[in-house]
Formats: C-alpha cells, structure tokens, sequence
C-alpha cells in the first residue's frame, strides 16, 4: 500500500517531462531510481493533473493522477451533480465534476497508456490517486478497460481517500469490471470517502475497501456488501470525521513539500 500511496503524493507535483522525476524529498527514495517518467498532463480548465511513469523493476505501468491541489480543483471537487457515465450503462451516473477533469485528459493517457503496454507486454497497469485523484483513477480505469478489454485483466487500481464517484448502477457495474482489482484504502476518520453523501444525493462506493485502524498501519479487509461495510469507513459519524486522517495515509501526502501548495 505504501508503494502505491507515494506515486499518488508524486502526482502532486508539476513534473518536467524528459527531466525524470522532480519532486524533491518525496522522489528521494530509492523507490523511483529505476522509474521512468513517460508524460504529464496539467488541464488548467477542468483542473486535472497527473503523470504516467514505466518500473521495469516491477513490471508496472503507473497512471497516478493529483487531488486537491489548485484552487480550481476545489470547484470539480463541490461540483456534486450527476451526468450519465456512457450510453451503454443504462442508469449509471457520476459527479460531474470528476467526469470532466477524467474527460479532459482522457485521450491522451489513453494514447500514452496504449503504447506503453504495447511496448512492456505483460506489465500490469495501476491506475493511483489520493482524494479527488482517487475519482480520477477510478474513472479514467474503468473508461480504460471498456475501451481495451483484451488487457481489462492487468489493470490494478489503488485509491486513497477517494471520494463517492457515482451511484449504485455505476458502483455494481464498476465492481463487475474491476471490483477484483480495485483496493481502495480509507484510514480511520477521513471526511473524504463520508462525501458525496449518500443518504441525499444516491452516491454510493464500490468495493474493495481496505480500512487503516492505526498509525501503525493495521487494517480491516471490509467486506463486499450491498452498501458500505458498518467495519469500514463508514463506522465513523461523519461529525467525528475531519481533514487531519485524510492528510495522513503512511504520512503522506506531505503538504509542506509542495511548491507551491496552492496556486489557481
């Protein structure tokens, strides 16, 4: 989980392509020496931000997208109204706010992530991303393996404090794509998994949740259930719930190292 959590805290930085990896302490570990930076995407309207990176060491391919970092991203993020996923999911709708800035980027990790596993067969691809860039990840997957079937088995997707994506029809027919390969991690009392709220808007999250009881990392493998596991997240009153947990998944992301923290 700790791997997977800093390529989501990297997508937090703006990175130089063709410059490698340049994102100070966070990329000073020896984890990123044999990752190679493939593209970045920065949208400036609809806000999405994001990089796609190569491990011949791990046989991986990552498409890690940033969450709330620029002022605008703040506004995807409240933008909590539905829009249709596609036409041949009869009922599934998302929050339009995340659908866009997937949307707006869309075609081009799809092109980039297309010759990718074209050129590292048998790499998986992961699909990362803390908070608003967990939505992203999960979007931008499922859109994935709906347009490339014939790879749907070697794509992962790790998410972080990820937010509702959409409602019911869309969290069974994600599940039934790629519910096996999907871990989304939430830890003790983060407000973020809490929103959209269910109870008025519909949203509803798929599985699987894993959920951090500790510090020390501990978790709970929730179960797959008709809603959210009472084990899991949700056992926390969204009033007990704060910002603090979601700024603290294996001490990450670290927001005095950004630079800037936030710009427009």
């Amino acid at each position: 989980m700790d791997k997977y959590m800093s390529f989501a805290e990297t997508a937090y930085y703006f990175l130089n392509q063709g410059s490698g990896f340049s994102c100070g302490l966070s990329c000073d570990i020896p984890l990123y020496k044999s990752v190679n930076l493939n593209t970045t995407w920065h949208s400036p309207n609809p806000v999405s931000d994001g990089y796609i990176a190569i491990s011949p060491k791990h046989k991986e391919i990552y498409v890690a997208w940033a969450g709330t970092r620029r002022i605008r991203s703040v506004a995807v993020d409240a933008m909590a109204i539905f829009e249709d996923f596609a036409p041949d999911v009869p009922g599934a709708i998302v929050h339009a706010g995340f659908a866009e800035s997937t949307n707006a980027v869309y075609p081009h990790i799809l092109k980039n992530i297309r010759a990718a596993a074209e050129d590292n067969p048998g790499y998986k691809i992961v699909f990362v991303g803390h908070s608003l860039g967990g939505a992203n990840a999960v979007l931008s997957a499922l859109k994935f393996a709906k347009d490339n079937e014939y790879i749907k088995d070697s794509i992962r997707v790790w998410t972080f404090g990820q937010p509702r994506v959409g409602n019911r029809q869309f969290s069974e027919y994600y599940t039934e794509m790629l519910g096996n390969q999907t871990y989304r991690i939430t830890y003790q009392g983060d407000i973020v998994p809490h929103v959209p709220p269910w109870q008025v808007l519909g949203y509803q999250h798929h599985p699987l949740e894993i959920h951090v009881i500790n510090k020390d990392g501990d978790f709970y493998v929730c179960q797959n259930t008709v809603r959210e596991d009472l084990d899991g997240a949700y056992r926390w009153p969204t009033i007990d719930t704060g910002v603090a947990d979601h700024l603290d998944y294996f001490g990450k992301p670290e927001i005095t190292r950004f630079d800037p923290l936030i710009e427009w």
